[in-house]
């Protein structure tokens, strides 16, 4: 399970360094790519398998074309360097309104890994943890 929240820099060549607790946890196989939001999410291989599943039709209607083709264009594999860096694409910062260089926040998601540009999570942030109690009431308690 991916916990906590780190501030990491994004250098000018969009090179970003994952922290150490997550990247225990990314095994080979794992991808990122965008997801709900506009932020990116790096997506473990049992999670990405999963997505790949709901995918697959034969015949796809609209909305499951446009979600694959946004999907897979905008991912890479997750092979981080020697130091533990991971290359952002400019179509996945431009999209996510990411700049290099910047500081992103990088949190754990539970099953995933998700990468914010710095002022966006701050907004999102304090308004979600304003409204806990009424997220854990609907979302827990189904009120």
């Amino acid at each position: 399970m991916f916990t906590g929240a780190y501030r990491v820099r994004l250098d000018e060549k969009g090179r970003l360094a994952i922290p150490a607790s997550f990247r225990k946890q990314l095994p080979e196989g794992s991808y990122v790519s965008v997801s709900q939001d506009n932020v990116l999410a790096i997506y473990p291989p049992e999670l990405w398998a999963a997505l790949a599943e709901e995918l697959k039709s034969p015949l796809p209607g609209p909305d499951q074309r446009a979600l694959a083709r946004t999907l897979y264009s905008l991912s890479e594999a997750f092979e981080p360097d020697g130091q533990g860096r991971i290359m952002l694409r400019a179509e996945q910062r431009r999209l996510t309104g990411i700049d290099s260089p910047s500081t992103v926040v990088v949190t754990g998601s539970g099953s995933r890994v998700e990468i914010w540009p710095e002022d966006r999570w701050d907004s999102y942030s304090t308004d979600a943890q304003g409204r806990f109690t009424e997220f854990a009431d609907r979302v827990i308690s189904g009120r």
